[in-house]
């Protein structure tokens, strides 16, 4: 009796399991932007069949949002700049100059939400070079601190490491 009603329900379960499935890609597409959803979605474009669906939807959202990229973003597919640099470079100059606007402006948005460093070291080293925002930028102007930077003297020379007096440190 038990098992019956298992097998009538079986839709059911596979419904459950769609809904599911859907909640955690609606979840990961909000976390940071979609930033845990890309690698799902890249994996997803290798699928033959689910790659061209998606493929579709995407070119039929950007044509919605901002129709001069899609129409740049067809031509550069069609004369295969999107593998070789020279083909790139060869199909830029026939693109108009709206549409190349459009490309540029998207690129550059690319570029911007690729450079998110993961590590300090990385982070440090990009703004030595001049490459990431530096602290003194993000700082707002006007208030302007005058601290030295110096030693703090707060006069509990104790509490900074020095020990009690009359005993030694060991080395």
């Amino acid at each position: 009796m038990l098992a019956s009603i298992f097998w009538y329900l079986t839709p059911l379960w596979v419904l459950l399991f769609f809904v599911l499935v859907l909640g955690i890609f609606a979840i990961l597409a909000r976390i940071r932007g979609g930033r845990y959803m890309r690698p799902i979605m890249v994996w997803l474009m290798k699928v033959p069949l689910l790659g061209r669906g998606i493929k579709k939807l995407s070119e039929s959202a950007i044509e919605r949002s901002n129709p001069a990229l899609a129409s740049a973003i067809k031509k550069l597919e069609r004369a295969g700049g999107m593998r070789d640099p020279q083909r790139m470079q060869k199909a830029l100059s026939t693109l108009s100059a709206h549409e190349r606007r459009a490309w540029m402006e998207a690129a550059e948005q690319q570029q911007g939400s690729g450079s998110e460093v993961s590590n300090r070291q990385m982070r440090r080293q990009l703004e030595r070079q001049g490459l990431g925002e530096s602290k003194a930028k993000s700082k707002p102007k006007g208030k302007s601190k005058d601290k030295p930077k110096g030693k703090k003297k707060n006069g509990d020379e104790k509490e900074r490491g020095r020990g009690k007096p009359g005993r030694r440190r060991s080395r």
